[in-house]
Formats: C-alpha cells, structure tokens, sequence
C-alpha cells in the first residue's frame, strides 16, 4: 500500500513512517512543494529492485533471457535440476496451520 504525504509531515512522523515501510511493507511517497520528490520503501524490497535493474541492464543476461523463452515458447524442455546438480531437487515440507 503506498501514502503520498508532504515532506514537512514526513520529518514529524519519521520513525513512524519507517516502522510502518519495515513491518507492512508500505511505501510512502515523499512530496516537496506538491510534486513527488522521493519514496521510502522496505530495504528489501529495494535491493530486490536493484538486483532487477542490473538484470535488465546487463544486455548479454537480457539476450539469454529471451533466448530461453523462445526456446520454451517451442514446446521444448530443457534439463531438470537433478540433470545440472546431480541431486534430486529437496522442497520444503509445509506446516499445517
């Protein structure tokens, strides 16, 4: 869930704002003068973000990538884990609850 809230509201709840990014996940718009100027958001979500952008920056990864969905897009199938790391692949058992 993302706020839009002005800067000066921004300085007076900080800490409030910031427990509210890391336990709910919210992001919070920051407005200077009515136009959006900045965005606090949870620290992971933003190196997920970054790690996104370094994929789709780096041209020889983004090549393999649509590669590898024309190759599927075909109906093709390609190695299992267990074919790439000699093991079977172990899942997670769920808890009930």
């Amino acid at each position: 869930m993302s706020k839009t809230l002005p800067i000066s509201e921004v300085k007076a709840r900080l800490p409030e704002l910031v427990s509210g990014v890391e336990e709910r996940e919210e992001e919070v718009v920051v407005t200077r003068k009515g136009k959006p100027a900045a965005v606090l958001v949870n620290f992971s979500e933003y190196e997920r973000l970054k790690e996104t952008l370094d994929v789709l920056s780096d041209p020889a990864l983004m090549q393999q990538i649509r590669s590898s969905r024309r190759f599927y897009s075909k109906g093709r199938k390609g190695l299992s884990f267990e074919d790439v790391f000699g093991e079977p692949l172990q899942t997670p058992k769920r808890r009930k609850g």
